[in-house]
């Protein structure tokens, strides 16, 4: 069984994935550590896009992925934590951006879901890389919800900011989402849209639980 969530930057996919797949019994692949491995390769060849791209063939990499942990391995050495560093944040929607980059991507995680029970979010997974998955989620919420939830967040890390200067990059990064030639946002036909704008994590997470149980009970009758 395969589950998607899309949707905009800042809907909270990665965390309500994460939970759903330890409640639901599920894997959570990870789709941007994919992206984030190559970035890490892209770094090694000093972000020369020329020298990366001919060099793809010349290296193995591997992904493990079980309930909500990862393990990325590159040339067969480990770069879990590597790939969370700070130099492959700023290089990584570069890299995402490469058509060779993504339809690699694309392949990776075709092959590491085969025969799984697998939740995953990422952009375009449920138009292009799963079209036929089992359940697909679009999750979304208004603009000062979304950047509420970043606000938040920030404010736990200590970091200094305004609410009206995330709310500015919440709604610029909507507009670079959603006209941008390679894997614009957009809402898959058959998705079902959580619009979590007044709802708690707990609730989202719980609606979600709801479809993927009904889903189940219809299989079994």
């Amino acid at each position: 069984m395969i589950i998607v969530i899309d949707g905009p930057a800042g809907a909270g996919k990665s965390t309500t994935a994460r939970e759903v797949a330890r409640r639901a019994g599920l894997d959570y692949v990870d789709s941007g550590a994919i992206y984030r491995a190559f970035t890490v390769l892209f770094n090694h060849y000093d972000k020369d896009q020329t020298r990366f791209l001919n060099s793809l063939d010349q290296h193995s990499m591997q992904f493990e992925f079980r309930l909500d942990q990862a393990r990325v391995l590159l040339d067969q050495k480990e770069i879990t934590d590597t790939i969370r560093m700070p130099q492959v944040n700023d290089h990584v929607s570069e890299v995402a951006k490469m058509p060779v980059i993504r339809q690699r991507v694309r392949e990776i995680l075709q092959n590491t879901s085969k025969n799984k029970k697998v939740i995953m979010e990422g952009r375009d997974l449920g138009t292009v890389v799963f079209p036929d998955a089992e359940i697909k989620f679009f999750l979304t919420a208004d603009a000062r919800s979304r950047a509420q939830r970043r606000f938040d967040e920030l404010q736990r890390n200590g970091e200094t900011v305004s609410f009206e200067e995330v709310c500015r990059n919440v709604e610029k990064r909507d507009q670079i989402d959603s006209t941008r030639n390679i894997a614009p946002l957009r809402k898959a036909d058959d998705a079902i849209v959580i619009d979590s704008s007044g709802m708690s994590f707990e609730e989202q997470v719980a609606r979600i639980l709801m479809y993927i149980d009904q889903y189940r009970t219809a299989k079994i009758y």
